[in-house]
């Protein structure tokens, strides 16, 4: 057995009068449950010694024979037995009687009051006093305190019926301004809820010591029975969750015949403090309620704590656009499960339904208990997720009136200028005056007591945020044509958004077995959004909606080893950009090349209106049952089913007017568009393209709705082998009847099309008769593939997904555990990618945009070693190894091809423009997208306790992030795919190194005051940079290194207590030294410059290369938050 110091929570001695199990209280005209009446049959024999110490129990047939009931009741007695600490189980021999003086582990705290019921009685409480007090020596020693630490003693007897049966004396430190009333004591159903509710003690795990002992005289007057009367004595010290872990008590009992049997007397904890989770194969980590609350954050956003899991990237951009990204997959194939119900966007990017492009919150923070977050290998019961998985638990009612309501402010002159706004102020484009409002709160208590509860929160956000236009590389244009006029439209925005988030919550225990709970979710949004919000004039913007609901039925069923949870569930999500505009979408670029051509270019600045009037919506139902058995020894058996109906209604258009790109000239100043058409040198597609510009045409509003049915299947068994091996196995299928419209038929003109013969194109003649599909075979693109009938597509049915884990306790003391794992995890392809489809073909003579027939489901292979360490009796430490190979991302690419089914001379950077004759462009989707993200996770943490009250983690995570899109990012674009001597790229979305640290605590400051901080360190994305020194047709790309990240967030608090309210004023410092993080920088190298001309670091003409564009991150500002709760 190791040793110790331990910090733990509190201490609890207990005596109780050993009753006549035999005698029932005289108000309990029901007969015991037949499994009790076994459990006290069983405690006779032991209490009168036909059952002796360690001596095994009656096998479970011999049981089922003598008392002629069926082997759950008997489970459920000797389980009875065993958390009363009366038997022990020794795994593959069978159950013993425990010796008469015992210890052992419990997860049911505080179990009189249900214990109480469970045999038809009524419990209550007398509290004999209340008392603040040091700790004495031996109480100090217990708790792993300092002698005469601060303590609060609640002393009550415990009544059954009115009848005394027990005494009960509490120890606990307290946090620093948190003091317990007698009144709320008295009328609390549970010391610890009250705790929980309090002072933010959730416990998990306890300690017992139980002796035998004679009743003094004081004991014997309380109790109601003689002096000298035989009591049960039980010490116990109880433990948190997500701070001090569990203890490890070292061996059971010896087993009978073991020559080392022992008798145990008073025993003195010993052990050391480990992690909840510890023998856990997934990778992840828990995100408590305390440091959600407690962390600074510019936003109430609960995510933005789920970087102090390593491998987890949470950022918001200047815009305060937010992303959580993991790894190199799309940030699309991630996952939020709430209370278990996850929250997959179907139709359009960012993982979850309401996270695409917004400024909004996915949920109310204040309804969030706590959350964790996964980083691979989680179990079987998790779909529709490839990357991170993040579960969270929300509040619920209690059986006391509990609640908050809290408003927090910044704005501009709370903010300092970032070195990109400072710029601008110098070109004479000020900073608006901006703000921004968060406020709610959330009320929670019974309905009827013990019965029915109710939760209810609500977040609102308002803002005003402000921006600059200022446009970019006007430098490099003549004082001439459209350019003064650009220069003088140069300003400020403001842009309003208004988010409102209202989640309840009712869960009612109808009897000891059933138990419903009914949530439901309103999100309200409406934003103003500029097509670019760096380079877009004022008006170039558009208005949109962001709305969902969402409702879930939980109902569960507990009988013996089995656990039923069923759902019921159904969402409407509505995403509704809009634009009124009729004007062409202008994109101005400028090219210093010779001669100036598209392929070489860079932004200047954006005019006219927004093309975006699209109108998405998922409106589904889902039905689901998971069950789960306990019944075979050593084995929790999990398995569930759901089907979800979903429907897709999509329609408008991405394009309600035309989108220009093109060039100014750099002579006249003058562009290459005459407003309708393109001009300059080689128009082609009737006026769509030239050397110098290029139209994507408008197309008119199209509509796809369509049905899709989503099934899945899991079946999970987490099998402890021994005490120091655990398995977890797992397998899932996933199926979609309908994911991208399988209904639809490719337009005769399109077919036709592709069928007929090719012609001369880019100066290569094809030889007579052959057809365009003929060229793209010599390329070995089979475009029959991507052709529907209506009948082709079919359903993927081959997403099976194994799911294996495991983790050793290498000295069976939870100090070392080794851990690791392989699974196979699928997720979707977004259900807009058929409005594409759809749209693009309607239009006579426009693009062809096809989607492959046979498409498969997108996934990720996950591969895991680790090590699980306690560093110190409060330190704890892991290191992981990881590699996530995900395959199967949906692309869009370029299929023009030229009659030798190559790309003529095209640069290898860039697509052959114009696809079969009379037609436009070629655009094919298929699942060919790869990305390999190989990691070395490590993390460190101090967990929270009352006694030191601080808590610390460190989480670094080392990447090599790769990618096969040319983009070098999630893009859904990779034009070239196809083009020889293409291989893997690094990612531009995740850093080589990153190194998160939080700190919080509630003690070590004087006045009472609080203290947490947050620390992010990145190495800087890769750039992808394009050199063109050896001439425009020879570009090729480049790495570059950005400028590290660095941000420390900290946060100042006061919580002034007036019995049960509080008012608490918090202020917090986002990026406190001020550090100017950039997200965007001009990549552009150049060509190489007549001789004399000044060159950049690279020899290009550029002189702009390596200049930030785009901010990262949060500029310094104070924000203040004012909560009050009661």
């Amino acid at each position: 057995m190791r040793t110790g110091s331990n910090p733990v929570d509190h201490l609890v001695r207990t005596m109780r009068a050993l009753p006549d199990m035999s005698k029932r209280p005289a108000e309990a005209s029901a007969p015991p449950p037949r499994y009790r009446q076994v459990a006290d049959a069983l405690r006779a024999a032991i209490d009168d010694g036909r059952l002796a110490d360690n001596e095994a129990l009656p096998s479970e047939r011999e049981l089922t024979e003598q008392h002629q009931v069926s082997r759950d009741t008997i489970r459920k007695a000797v389980r009875l037995l065993e958390d009363h600490g009366l038997v022990y189980s020794d795994h593959g021999r069978g159950t013993f009687v425990a010796p008469a003086l015992v210890r052992r582990m419990s997860r049911y705290i505080d179990g009189f009051s249900e214990d109480t019921r469970q045999r038809g009685g009524l419990p209550s409480q007398r509290i004999l006093n209340l008392e603040f007090s040091p700790a004495t020596m031996a109480i100090a020693q217990l708790l792993q305190l300092e002698s005469g630490h601060p303590l609060t003693r609640v002393r009550r007897v415990r009544l059954t019926n009115g009848v005394p049966v027990g005494l009960h004396d509490a120890y606990f430190p307290l946090p620093p301004g948190v003091k317990l009333e007698l009144q709320e004591v008295e009328r609390a159903r549970s010391l610890y809820q009250l705790l929980m509710e309090r002072a933010g003690f959730a416990p998990v795990e306890a300690v017992e010591n139980l002796f035998a002992a004679s009743a003094d005289a004081e004991e014997a007057r309380l109790l109601g029975v003689p002096e000298g009367a035989p009591l049960l004595v039980c010490e116990r010290i109880t433990l948190s969750v997500g701070e001090s872990a569990a203890l490890d008590l070292g061996d059971a009992p010896a087993a009978p015949g073991a020559a080392d049997a022992v008798q145990l007397g008073r025993v003195t904890v010993q052990g050391n403090a480990t992690r909840q989770g510890v023998k856990d194969s997934q990778l992840g980590t828990v995100v408590s309620q305390r440091m959600i609350e407690a962390l600074p954050q510019g936003t109430r956003n609960f995510l933005s704590a789920a970087d102090l899991a390593p491998g987890v990237a949470f950022s918001t951009d200047a815009g305060g656009l937010s992303r959580v990204q993991s790894g190199a997959q799309d940030f699309d194939h991630l996952n939020v499960f709430i209370d278990g119900v996850g929250q997959k966007n179907n139709i359009l990017r960012g993982g979850v339904s309401g996270q695409s492009d917004t400024r909004g919150n996915p949920f109310p923070q204040s309804a969030i208990s706590e959350y964790k977050v996964l980083t691979q290998n989680y179990k079987a019961e998790f779909d529709q997720v490839s990357s991170a998985a993040i579960t969270a638990v929300t509040k619920s009612g209690t059986n006391e009136f509990h609640g908050e309501v809290y408003a927090d402010r910044t704005g501009t002159n709370w903010r300092s200028m970032n070195a990109l706004e400072k710029e601008r102020e110098s070109q004479g484009v000020p900073r608006p005056s901006s703000q921004k409002y968060e406020y709610g709160g959330s009320i929670g208590g019974p309905i009827v007591k013990d019965k029915l509860h109710f939760f209810l929160a609500y977040d609102g956000k308002r803002i005003e945020d402000s921006r600059q236009i200022a446009g970019q590389n006007f430098e490099k244009l003549p004082e001439a044509g459209i350019v003064p006029t650009l220069r003088a439209r140069r300003g400020s925005q403001v842009d309003p958004f208004h988010e409102d988030l209202l989640f309840g919550k009712l869960d009612a225990q109808i009897n000891d077995e059933h138990k419903l709970t009914l949530s439901a979710r309103l999100r309200r949004e409406t934003d103003r959004i500029a097509e670019d919000r760096n380079l877009s004039l004022p008006g170039n913007d558009k208005e949109r909606r962001n709305d969902e609901t969402r409702v879930d039925l939980k109902h569960e069923w507990s009988r013996g080893d089995w656990l039923s949870e069923a759902r019921l569930g159904y969402e409407d999500y509505l995403w509704n950009p809009r634009s009124a505009a009729d004007a062409a979408l202008v994109r101005y670029k400028v090219s210093t090349a010779s001669p100036q051509v598209l392929t070489t270019s860079q932004d200047v600045i954006l005019d006219g209106g927004s093309p975006d009037a699209q109108r998405r919506q998922q409106r589904g139902v889902f039905v689901s049952e998971e069950l789960t058995y306990t019944g075979f020894d050593g084995h929790v058996i999990k398995g569930g089913v759901k089907l979800k109906a979903m429907r897709y209604d999509l329609s408008g258009t991405a394009n309600s007017v035309d989108a220009v790109d093109v060039l100014i000239d750099t002579a006249t100043g003058l562009p290459y568009w005459d407003g309708t058409n393109c001009t300059g040198t080689n128009v082609s597609n009737n006026g769509s393209s030239s050397d110098q510009c290029n139209i994507r045409r408008a197309t008119a509003p199209a509509q796809a709705r369509f049905n899709n049915r989503q099934w899945g299947l899991y079946l999970q068994d987490d099998w402890s082998v021994t005490r120091q091996l655990e398995l977890n196995l797992g397998v899932r299928w996933d199926y979609e009847d309908n994911m991208l419209n399988n209904a639809y038929a490719t337009p005769a003109d399109r077919v036709a099309a592709l069928l007929a013969a090719d012609v001369p194109r880019f100066g290569i003649a094809p030889p007579a008769g052959q057809s365009y599909a003929q060229s793209l075979a010599k390329g070995g693109i089979d475009v029959s593939r991507y052709l529907s009938s209506g009948n082709s597509r079919k359903a993927f049915k081959q997403a099976i997904a194994p799911r294996l884990g495991f983790s050793y306790d290498v000295f069976n003391d939870r100090n070392t555990v080794v851990f690791g794992g392989y699974g196979r995890s699928y997720d979707r392809t977004m259900a807009n990618h058929a409005l594409d489809e759809l749209q693009k073909n309607q239009a006579p003579g426009g693009e062809i945009w096809l989607i492959r027939n046979d498409l498969k489901m997108p996934y990720a292979d996950q591969f895991s070693i680790g090590v699980r360490q306690a560093l110190s009796p409060t330190w704890n430490g892991e290191i992981a190894l990881s590699r996530i190979e995900a395959k199967h991302q949906f692309v869009w690419f370029s299929g023009n091809r030229d009659a030798n089914g190559g790309f003529a001379q095209q640069s290898a950077l860039d697509p052959l423009w114009g696809g079969p004759d009379g037609f436009g462009q070629l655009v094919l989707g298929d699942s060919i997208g790869r990305t390999r993200t190989d990691s070395v996770f490590v993390k460190v943490d101090r967990p929270y306790s009352a006694a030191s009250g601080w808590t610390a983690t460190l989480a670094y995570t080392y990447s090599d992030a790769r990618t096969t899109n040319l983009q070098w990012s999630n893009d859904t674009f990779d034009w070239t795919y196809g083009r020889a001597g293409r291989g893997w790229n690094p990612s531009t979305l995740v850093d080589r190194h990153r190194l998160v640290g939080a700190f919080m605590t509630d003690k070590l400051l004087p006045w009472g005051l609080s203290f947490s901080a947050k620390g992010t360190y990145a190495s800087g994305f890769p750039r992808r940079l394009t050199n063109c020194l050896a001439g425009t047709a020879q570009c090729f790309l480049m790495r570059g290194d950005a400028p590290s990240y660095r941000q420390v967030d900290i946060s100042l608090g006061k919580a002034f207590k007036y019995g049960l309210h509080q008012v608490a004023l918090r202020l917090d410092v986002l990026n406190v030294f001020g550090a100017d993080n950039y997200a965007g920088f001009d990549d552009w190298v150049g060509i190489a410059p007549p001789a004399g001309q000044p060159t950049n670091r690279l020899g290009g003409d550029n002189l702009n290369l390596d200049k930030p564009n785009t901010a990262r991150g949060d500029n310094r500002a104070l924000r203040v938050v004012l909560t009050y709760k009661f």
